[in-house]
């Protein structure tokens, strides 16, 4: 009877902690557009905590503290933005190049199929027809799609400017409230232990988000050097691209460098350009994966690659390209407590370095 018993509590306490990732994943996915700005928000103001603090002690009141780092910070990345957008702009005239190349690319294509397969010229451009009419009606939509995305995403520059303010101003009311419920479900005993994984959580998350944006800075100029000194078009674009894009651990430095050696594959006139950026991009990848990021902030959060995979592959399904980039520092934050109670301990030991 005791092992029935057994067995049947085995089986329910199973069953809770599946329905418990159940909803939780449900809601993660359902609430996206509500979470993705909050998470956002809160990991920026951790991010500017240290910033905020230093302006208090010099005598400046909280909230104008908090106005001013956090606006400060938008027009720096609205700044970074507009460059973006003006170097876009500015590989306009590539567009006839592009076209050229990839005319002489169809009629190679052409040549070879004909001979190849036997399939004429005529029935090959009704089928490129027949592809471009639906692609061109796909393309009506990605359009409709990224004016939307650019509208939400001057909608949420703004929510995400609010709620940073908010959560500085209000910092100290929420860590409160945090203690309050560990004081009320854990007792009094753990506020002090509560009290030390809030600042450690703060500290942590600060500094790896800032060394985040360190390293984009740092790659943006070595991408910058390297892709004037190669003699690469618009360098200035596809350096800031690049970096960027390596904010995505693992899969943005491949992307970053693919992009770049497509456009140089397209646009030049033989492949010794190419070859010589994949080169560079390769290297740059060695010294940001074993010197940078270890460096900065690697000292900060280390994860274990293969949860952290898992993470950017997890987060891509539930917020898409946001979650890709905010579920690493969440798991971060996850690994910090869990390093820091006693029952969570093995978790944190599973994926961690």
């Amino acid at each position: 009877m005791n092992s029935t018993n057994r067995k049947f509590t085995t089986l329910r306490i199973f069953n809770q902690v599946l329905l418990f990732f159940v909803l939780l994943f449900a809601i993660l996915y359902y609430a996206k557009s509500f979470l993705v700005p909050v998470v956002t928000s809160a990991l920026f103001a951790m991010l500017l905590v240290p910033i905020c603090q230093k302006l208090e002690h010099w005598g400046m009141k909280r909230g104008w503290a908090a106005v001013l780092v956090v606006l400060v910070s938008i027009l720096i990345i609205m700044a970074v933005l507009y460059v973006l957008f003006s170097e876009l702009v500015g590989l306009g005239g590539d567009i006839v190049v592009i076209g050229k190349r990839i005319n002489v690319v169809l009629d190679e294509t052409h040549a070879f199929i004909t001979e190849h397969f036997n399939v004429s010229r005529i029935k090959q451009k009704e089928y490129l027809q027949k592809q471009l009419s639906e692609w061109s009606n796909a393309a009506g939509e990605v359009v409709g799609g990224t004016v939307f995305s650019i509208v939400s995403l001057a909608g949420n520059i703004l929510i995400v400017t609010i709620y940073t303010i908010m959560m500085l101003i209000y910092r100290k009311r929420i860590k409160w409230f945090v203690l309050q419920l560990v004081k009320r479900h854990a007792g009094y005993d753990e506020v002090g232990h509560a009290k030390t994984i809030v600042g450690k959580i703060t500290k942590v998350s600060s500094l790896y988000v800032g060394g985040i944006f360190l390293v984009v800075l740092i790659l943006s100029v070595i991408y910058f050097t390297g892709l004037t000194l190669i003699g690469v078009k618009n360098a200035l674009f596809f350096a800031l691209l690049a970096a960027l894009i390596n904010v995505i651990p693992y899969i943005g430095s491949v992307l970053g460098g693919a992009i770049v050696v497509l456009y140089t594959l397209i646009t030049g006139d033989s492949l010794t350009t190419s070859i010589i950026v994949a080169i560079f991009f390769a290297a740059v990848q060695q010294l940001d994966s074993y010197v940078l990021t270890p460096k900065i902030t690697g000292g900060n959060v280390k994860l274990s690659p293969l949860f952290t995979i898992m993470g950017l592959l997890l987060g891509g399904m539930v917020w898409g390209a946001a979650g890709m980039i905010l579920f690493i520092p969440i798991l971060g934050i996850c690994k910090v407590i869990f390093d820091n109670v006693d029952l969570l301990k093995p978790y944190g030991h599973l994926i961690g370095d």
